[in-house]
């Protein structure tokens, strides 16, 4: 027998819940999973307590990387106009 994986999204915790409940309800193994795909504890949502996520490296560099990123560029374009001063 195949197995189905539905996916929903929302940032609403009660709608969350409600949309576990609602399939469990209808006999489907139903769980919630952060946007890394680890599994959120249930109870803690049900308490509205914010709910711990682990970052990543990547997600830790993306504002520095962008930042450095946009540096190069500018560096890069300073560059070809000096080259094209010198040219003239």
């Amino acid at each position: 027998m195949p197995a189905w994986i539905i996916k929903s999204e929302t940032y609403d915790p009660d709608v969350a819940l409600a949309i576990v409940a609602d399939q469990r309800n209808k006999g489907y193994n139903a769980w919630i999973e952060d946007e890394y795909g680890t599994a959120v504890d249930e109870q803690s949502l049900k308490m509205n307590q914010p709910v711990a996520t682990k970052r990543t490296l990547l997600d830790r560099l993306m504002g520095p990387l962008f930042i450095a990123a946009w540096v190069v560029a500018g560096f890069f374009v300073v560059y070809l106009i000096g080259l094209w001063i010198d040219h003239y």
